[in-house]
């Protein structure tokens, strides 16, 4: 997967911040439809580049990540300071016109390519800084 400028929420100001209340009512349209599933919270606070959404589904603990700037869609389990990425192929009719991410491509080693990733010098600073190892550890960031 190719990083474009500003996934890291640095120098973003070219992008549209997406609509949280799109996504609730997505995650809502989740839990009304799964059995055993339902909202435990949401969560959008500076300085993630990422909403949340901690639902519950089959007795499993699950944080739906939506990315902040663009239209992207991450399952995942939450570690104490990071997350597991997980694939939900079962879950990604719930979030239309999104593009739901695996945790393959998430899990991806991060190239430090920069003629391949389009990221701005600010963001390969943060990159190393925050040691960030992953396409995930970019995108779902929470560098401040």
């Amino acid at each position: 997967m190719r990083l474009t400028k500003g996934i890291s929420g640095f120098d973003a100001a070219h992008l549209i911040e997406q609509d949280m209340r799109m996504f609730q009512s997505m995650v809502y349209h989740l839990v009304t439809s799964e059995q055993r599933a339902k909202v435990r919270q949401f969560i959008d606070q500076a300085p993630f580049v990422y909403m949340q959404a901690v639902i519950e589904i089959d007795g499993e603990t699950l944080t739906i990540l939506h990315h902040r700037l663009m239209p992207y869609i991450a399952f995942a389990k939450q570690e104490v300071n990071s997350f597991t990425f997980l694939s939900k192929p079962h879950l990604h009719k719930y979030f239309p016109m999104r593009k739901c991410l695996e945790a393959e491509t998430l899990t991806t080693l991060l190239t430090k390519d920069e003629a391949f990733h389009s990221l701005s010098a600010t963001e390969w600073k943060s990159v190393s800084y925050f040691n960030s190892q992953t396409i995930g550890d970019v995108m779902f960031n929470s560098w401040d």
